[in-house]
């Protein structure tokens, strides 16, 4: 087995990473997706990648798994270069990186047995012998709750959280160092996200795992991850520790979509709603194009200098923004 790096060191290190799609039917079109992200991810954190959807966390996801092309930055993984890695290099790697989607029963053939699929994996890249198989099978049904009769049932058999629970089971039974979990639990009733999330934060404990946790809700990424990185148009607007960023969010951006999370408490819940249509209200006119900041035509703060200069992230408290205002909007909101 590879050795293991220590406990803190960096497991997953993006610098610079640009990723850029081309549109079909449109010759030369292009989408920048991700726009100069650094992030890294160290040996037991979970790292909370927070945006809308089009924000292109998704393809930092896929870039650092290796599923998507990336045109500029470098991906590195346990301090090796795996940016542009062989097909063979990354059939290596998957025994170390694995990935949690949002749909579980899309990604399972139907006609094989929930045993068979978590058994692929094992004959195809590891070629263990099927007594190996098997245990690893059993224990990771077992690490996420499932009993090992469930191996010889069919995925249409179980329930939408128990199909995640089977997908979390995958992941496992390679024994990676490393998951993303990209939307893994945004289709699931509130009760049943809970029980998932909980099990996640189980197993980063017993099995010393790290994860990037990719979410639109920031309630959800609050609670399971240690740091939370907020992406706007595929640039990092925000990025510190998950209490600061969460209960105290500094760019407006992250505070649209700490306003935007619903809350069971009626009264906060029409507080919010009344502050989202107070700031909506005060936005600038539409249409106008910013060359800076990214976020000027929807944020009620934006001055000339965000519509023409792109603002750099500086450190604030530990927390890294990227925000002309951010002394003026901290001060008003003290």
């Amino acid at each position: 087995m590879t050795d293991q790096p220590a406990a803190g060191t960096a497991l997953l290190n993006l610098r610079d990473l640009d990723v850029t799609y081309r549109r079909a039917g449109r010759r030369g079109a292009a989408v920048h997706a991700v726009r100069g992200v650094d992030l890294t991810v160290h040996r037991g954190e979970t790292v909370g990648l927070v945006g809308e959807s089009g924000s292109g966390k998704s393809s930092i996801g896929s870039a650092a798994l290796g599923l998507v092309t990336v045109t500029g930055g470098r991906v590195e993984f346990d301090g090796a270069d795996i940016t542009r890695s062989s097909r063979a290099d990354r059939r290596l790697l998957a025994r170390r990186m694995q990935v949690v989607f949002q749909d579980p029963y899309g990604s399972m053939n139907p006609a094989h047995t929930v045993g068979d699929t978590l058994a692929e994996a094992l004959r195809h890249n590891l070629g263990l012998p099927a007594d190996q198989i098997q245990e690893r099978v059993l224990r990771a049904l077992d690490d996420v709750g499932l009993p090992p009769g469930a191996a010889r049932r069919y995925p249409a058999a179980f329930s939408g959280g128990q199909r995640q629970r089977i997908a979390i089971a995958r992941a496992l039974v390679m024994e990676p160092d490393f998951i993303v979990c990209d939307e893994a639990v945004s289709a699931l009733d509130l009760s049943v996200q809970a029980q998932v999330l909980n099990l996640l934060a189980q197993l980063k404990r017993t099995r010393g795992l790290s994860y990037l946790f990719i979410s639109h809700d920031l309630s959800v990424v609050r609670y399971l991850s240690d740091t939370i990185v907020v992406l706007y148009a595929g640039r990092v607007v925000e990025r510190g520790p998950a209490a600061q960023v969460a209960d105290h969010p500094a760019h407006p951006y992250t505070r649209a979509l700490l306003a935007a999370a619903p809350v069971p408490d009626p009264v906060a819940q029409r507080q919010r709603q009344t502050e989202r249509r107070h700031a909506l209200a005060a936005v600038p006119a539409a249409g106008r194009v910013s060359q800076g900041c990214a976020f000027a035509p929807r944020c009620p703060f934006a001055q000339e200098t965000c519509w023409t200069t792109r603002p750099e992230p500086t450190d604030h408290d530990g927390v890294t923004v990227a925000c002309h205002r951010y002394d003026q909007i901290t001060a008003e909101a003290a």
